[in-house]
């Protein structure tokens, strides 16, 4: 069976119409099971959870405001949820979150994350210390490339040991500007994903991202026995499946 467990509905309405284009494309690409998804910051309770983030620079606080404007409340999202599993389709359909992680809310996350009961939770490292890394390369400049990656890895860490999630999704989004550090990747790619297996929580292989998937990560991936968990990071139908079976022979 092949899963597609990381898929993104926002670029369309909260109806039966938008939520079979990803049935179809899923069928079309002969993919098993899908995971639909919102991000976080979709969704109105999760919204304090931005605060410091917001508050970070000017770009942040605009991008944050905007992707205000067209989020949806918790009720909204489990009306589409409980709608689409009342009906029958030709793959198993899974609903989720993608969760940001920020550490100084893991109570409000954890709460959260309790009240929406939902099938398959990705936590996901998208900013260091309340800065957005992956949005924009020139944000880059002047940073300790060093000390980023390491702080990477150790917010990783941090979301596994939460016991909040059920997968951490695309754990190398750090090198998406292609920016390395200094030193091999190999132990922190090994410990975290030890760390993983400890707690129970699957590392996703992460589609859309597969030009960052290098060798020591797959390999800290076996050597680990960690579980692992495939998907596409699709953000419209057409991109449902993409790299899910060249991932499926990775490890």
């Amino acid at each position: 069976m092949l899963k597609d467990m990381h898929i993104h509905i926002e670029r369309g309405e909260y109806s039966k119409k938008w939520i079979e284009q990803f049935v179809d494309k899923a069928v079309q690409m002969g993919i098993d099971e899908i995971n639909l998804l919102e991000h976080s910051i979709r969704i109105k309770e999760f919204l304090p959870t931005f605060e410091e983030a917001k508050n970070y620079n000017l770009y942040q606080q605009r991008w944050v405001t905007n992707k205000v404007l067209n989020a949806h409340s918790l009720d909204e999202y489990l009306r589409l949820v409980s709608e689409i599993k009342a009906g029958e389709y030709p793959v198993k359909i899974n609903f989720g979150l993608e969760v940001c992680w920020f550490e100084q809310y893991s109570d409000l996350i954890r709460q959260l994350v309790d009240e929406c009961n939902l099938d398959y939770v990705l936590g996901s490292v998208h900013w260091i210390d309340n800065w957005t890394f992956n949005q924009r390369k020139y944000q880059w400049k002047n940073k300790d490339v060093d000390y980023l990656f390491n702080r990477y890895y150790e917010l990783n860490n941090s979301l596994i040991e939460s016991n909040i999630f059920d997968a951490v999704a695309h754990p190398y989004l750090i090198k998406c500007h292609g920016f390395t550090p200094s030193f091999d990747l190999k132990s922190l790619y090994l410990k975290m994903c030890l760390n993983a297996k400890k707690h129970n929580m699957a590392v996703e292989l992460n589609g859309s991202q597969i030009k960052c998937m290098d060798n020591d990560f797959i390999s800290a991936v076996s050597e680990s026995g960690v579980t692992t968990v495939l998907g596409s990071d699709a953000h419209s139908p057409n991109d449902v499946g993409k790299n899910i079976k060249i991932m499926s022979t990775l490890i």
